[in-house]
């Protein structure tokens, strides 16, 4: 057993590389002139270095290369990306193409940055005119071109309902969650119960988050969602156990959660002391508690770390830069989306399970202390390595 747990941490470094891979942009149309800027997680921009050379060059080129505008087929010329002062964290690039003719719906744009490095690269673009017309697109590889003229007024319900579903399922930390969590639950209708509780607690932030009445710190956000990965999976590890795991256990594990930040401290970074002063509580006073509950737990759990979710998933519509007059249908494509994206990952799991009563109980349960193990443990190295920036 401990081979398999040393295979887990080494498998644990690279897993981290199979987060979700997205970018954003905004046009605005004017005349003859498309003028946009991209933004990326700088690192995911890394991806595109070669040995020997720097992030800049590597990521102006690559733009320049994959983000075309032709129209009726011509290419329209474009100026030299221009990189731009952004957030940390993210690297921002100025684009400008000027056409032959003035923009018409002829006139498409085809994104393909980053599809070599990472083949399940989703891309949001929004594009205004001067008129006021405004069209969100989700550019994928099924989709990389799009026309530039915002020929409809209204928020573009399908493009938010696509997003949605895309941004769960290139999430492998809410994969890595939902599985989690259907396995703590044991049962179909408590999986359901629990899904149930995860959909109100990730609505509530969601909402919250797109409407601007919260302001969670990002990176933080991104440690927690680590952190509800790994504590899931140690739930359903310890299922059927009838007491908490003592006292001196119970302060070693809340002190292990205080580890990252301490750490990030030493590396002269800031580290949310508040948030992980309220995960070692947490973390301590569960695993101390009785544990009567039993997998009825997975719905508590489900609620309150749907909240955390929930800030993340609104990640992308703020990227979108939504206007409150179509902020409304706006969540409710990206919410239905999410759902979703949600029952889809648990009717799999379902099959699967079901599948599975075809072996031997023994192989089954190994199955499912392994894969319980596998994702502890890329909780852990999400939550620590997010935690340390």
């Amino acid at each position: 057993m401990r081979w398999l747990w040393l295979l887990l941490i080494l498998l644990a470094a690279p897993a981290g590389a199979h987060t979700r891979s997205e970018s954003f942009s905004v046009w605005q149309g004017e005349g003859r002139t498309l003028h946009g800027v991209f933004r990326v997680d700088a690192r995911r921009a890394t991806q595109l270095i070669e040995p020997g050379g720097g992030l800049e060059p590597a990521l102006l080129a690559h733009l320049a290369a994959t983000v075309v505008l032709t129209q009726h087929g011509a290419p329209c010329p474009a100026a030299p990306p221009r990189l731009l002062a952004g957030a940390p964290g993210e690297v921002r690039v100025e684009l400008r193409f000027t056409c032959a003719s003035p923009l018409d719906g002829g006139t498409v744009l085809r994104v393909a940055a980053f599809r070599d490095v990472s083949p399940s690269h989703v891309h949001y673009a929004v594009f205004s005119d001067a008129a006021g017309g405004r069209q969100e697109v989700v550019l994928s590889a099924a989709r990389m071109t799009t026309p530039v003229v915002a020929e409809r007024r209204g928020t573009d319900f399908p493009a938010y309902l696509w997003l949605g579903l895309t941004h769960v399922l290139s999430g492998a930390d809410h994969l890595a969650f939902l599985l989690a969590l259907a396995l703590l639950a044991g049962t179909p209708a408590r999986a359901a119960l629990a899904a149930t509780g995860f959909t109100l607690g990730h609505s509530l932030t969601l909402g919250l988050t797109a409407t601007r009445h919260l302001s969670p710190d990002v990176p933080a956000i991104e440690a927690m969602i680590g952190f509800t990965v790994a504590w899931a999976a140690w739930a359903a590890m310890r299922h059927g156990r009838t007491r908490g795991i003592g006292r001196d256990s119970a302060l070693l594990l809340a002190g292990a959660v205080l580890v990252p930040a301490v750490l990030a401290w030493v590396l002269g970074r800031s580290p949310a002391w508040g948030v992980h002063a309220g995960l070692a509580l947490f973390a301590g006073a569960m695993a101390f508690r009785q544990q009567n509950e039993g997998s009825w737990m997975a719905v508590v759990l489900a609620a309150a770390f749907g909240l955390v979710h929930g800030a993340g998933f609104a990640g992308a519509l703020i990227e979108l830069q939504v206007s409150r007059d179509r902020i409304l249908p706006a969540l409710l494509g990206f919410n239905l989306g999410v759902e979703a994206a949600q029952l889809l990952v648990l009717a799999v799991v379902g099959l699967v399970a079901l599948l599975a009563r075809r072996v031997g109980p023994d192989l089954r349960q190994r199955a499912r202390t392994v894969t319980l193990a596998a994702l502890a443990m890329l909780g852990s190295f999400w939550f620590v390595t997010r935690s340390l920036g």
